[in-house]
């Protein structure tokens, strides 16, 4: 399988995963949702590939669900590859697809993105960030712009 095939077989996984943690309390959706939930993704390998943790997820219609503090953590094996962190964020089950009007924070190795407004297309496995982005890089670009 190729790996954005696969990449795009393990993000709908979470956005399944996110879904299900959410409507799997019929009580808990009734009053507010599931909270402190911690959904793991694994990869063929059957080791972790990300993590998504959120302080409450709260199911709506139409398989979309509203996640408050959201952490996503991706892993390269056992290192953190990547930690996406934003205040809200609702996913829309069906087509893989994430957005939020809020901040976002992006960090990975040698670098940090943040933000206000995003989307993520899992499909294509991209994040826009809408507006005031900061992009820091903590690479050195020698000869790049000679």
């Amino acid at each position: 399988m190729s790996r954005s095939r696969t990449s795009l077989c393990r993000t709908t996984l979470l956005f399944v995963a996110i879904g299900a943690v959410a409507w799997a309390n019929v009580e808990n959706a009734r009053l507010g949702g599931a909270e402190n939930i911690a959904v793991p993704g694994f990869g063929e390998d059957g080791l972790r590939i990300w993590e998504m943790r959120a302080f409450q997820a709260i199911p709506l219609a139409h398989g979309v669900v509203d996640a408050k503090d959201l952490l996503l953590t991706t892993f390269s094996g056992p290192k953190v590859e990547t930690i996406l962190k934003s205040p809200n964020a609702r996913f829309r089950t069906e087509d893989g697809h994430a957005s939020s009007d809020s901040r976002i924070q992006v960090t990975g190795p040698g670098y940090e993105i943040s933000g206000k407004g995003w989307e993520w297309d899992s499909n294509r496995s991209r994040i826009q960030i809408r507006a005031h982005v900061k992009a820091v890089f903590n690479e050195k670009f020698d000869g790049l712009f000679k």
